[in-house]
């Protein structure tokens, strides 16, 4: 209202004097004339340079606004201008505010984006260029920071796919393999939309160790109600078997070669019966190795040098077989507290299994690697160049009695998998039918 006023007031003096300058010219009053006419102009060029300044000042506003630069101030103490400059201070504060709120938010969300455990990503599904990222995601995937989707492919093609093909609105169990680890992923998937662009926001929940302990735990629940069933049907049956079987032996040797001639088969069914039972019961038993306790003593092992022992300890018969077994490792120094005997089972059990995989390979190789991955994660590794693993079979060689072998019993994995759970490790598959498999414990990152 000032500025205004101050204005008005000039130009009223400005006219005002250009009319005394006119006056006095009539008049032919020389120096008056002069006078007024220096007055008149010296206020014209006041109050255009005082107007110049306000558009000056309006135009650096404006270019603040533009370019989010509200840090300047205004000096509220010039004169007429101050109310001005007041209203300009205001609408930089008001700005100012919002940012920090707008900040605020920003850094609260990305913190709270930071702190969970699921991994997030989200991309423009036209341009693939990447919006968001969290370290969960990158840790999950051992991926880096990323400008764009399709630079996933020739990291983890497992990962891109998923990424590419996963209906929207959709929530899945996903298996996707990352290096040397196998990840199972629960992903869910929306659209969303802000500035004419659409994302795709994708996250994935690590649930491989939740699945692991809920199939663990069904699975013994079922094989503890089968083992309670088998020793209280099966018992009794065997007892009567077996006093059935040495009755018959008494008899025919009272009798002697005057016994029915369906006295044999009869007596063999017996001991078909009893044999059987006893074979029932001894897989029942079986499990019970399986379902106890087992409490790791943890020590201090350095990996190369256990690989090393084991080596000694299996070379000569693998020899003997035409197997070549190798240790090699990318870091000899690595030492991790364990319970060397449980872990030196887990690994003959590898062994064991690759043995058998490779007996039909023209050059049977079985390789114990140990070291650290590239995040630091201190591992052990088993692997050959065998018949590999059937995709079908995947999911099922953890599965207690499960076995592909025709003496097998089907618990060395199951109790190789429980093992390493009890070293807060984490046991992969890596398989390529026909190629060969590889092992891997991969234990905690060191601190």
């Amino acid at each position: 209202m000032k500025i205004r006023i101050y204005i008005a007031s000039f130009f009223i003096l400005t006219v005002f004097s250009g009319g005394l300058s006119v006056y006095f010219f009539i008049a032919k009053q020389l120096y008056p004339t002069v006078l007024f006419i220096f007055v008149t102009i010296g206020l014209f060029f006041h109050i255009l340079n005082y107007i110049f300044k306000l558009f000056r000042d309006v135009e650096d506003f404006a270019e603040a606004v533009r370019y989010r630069d509200f840090s300047r101030r205004y000096n509220e103490s010039k004169g007429q201008r101050n109310n001005f400059y007041r209203e300009f201070n205001a609408i930089s504060e008001i700005f100012n505010e919002l940012s920090r709120e707008k900040e605020i938010q920003q850094h609260y969300l990305t913190r709270m984006m930071e702190l969970v455990d699921t991994g997030i990503l989200s991309y423009d599904i036209d341009s693939k260029d990447i919006l968001w990222m969290n370290n969960s995601f990158k840790n999950m995937f051992n991926i880096p920071y990323l400008e764009n989707a399709n630079w996933i492919e020739n990291r983890n093609k497992s990962l891109y796919d998923e990424l590419m093909n996963i209906p929207v609105g959709e929530s899945r169990i996903s298996t996707i393999n990352n290096g040397n680890r196998t990840i199972k992923t629960l992903t869910n998937t929306s659209l969303f939309e802000t500035e004419g662009k659409t994302y795709k926001l994708i996250a994935f929940h690590n649930v491989s160790s939740t699945l692991e302990e809920v199939e663990a735990g069904a699975w013994k629940g079922l094989l503890d109600v089968m083992t309670h069933e088998i020793m209280n049907s099966i018992a009794p049956v065997s007892s009567l078997a077996d006093t059935m079987k040495n009755r018959m032996a008494a008899i025919k040797k009272e009798i002697g070669n005057d016994t029915p001639v369906d006295f044999d088969d009869i007596q063999f069914a017996m001991e078909t019966i009893h044999r059987r039972s006893e074979g029932l019961l001894r897989f029942a038993d079986t499990y019970r190795s399986l379902s106890k306790t087992i409490i790791p003593d943890m020590h201090p092992v350095n990996l190369h040098e256990l690989l090393q022992s084991i080596y000694r300890l299996m070379y000569p018969s693998l020899k003997q077989k035409g197997i070549m077994l190798e240790v090699k490792t990318d870091n000899p120094k690595v030492d991790i507290p364990l319970d060397r005997n449980l872990m030196e089972q887990v690994i003959i059990n590898f062994i064991t299994n690759a043995t058998n995989a490779v007996k039909e390979k023209e050059h049977p190789n079985i390789i114990l690697f140990s070291g650290e991955s590239s995040d630091s994660a201190p591992y052990i590794t088993v692997a050959d160049n065998g018949c590999g693993i059937p995709p079908e079979n995947r999911d099922k060689i953890f599965i207690p009695f499960f076995s592909t072998k025709k003496n097998g019993s089907g618990i060395g994995l199951s109790l190789s998998r429980e093992i390493v759970k009890l070293h807060n490790a984490a046991l992969q598959v890596q398989s390529k039918e026909g190629e060969g498999a590889a092992f891997t414990v991969l234990f905690k990152v060191k601190k």
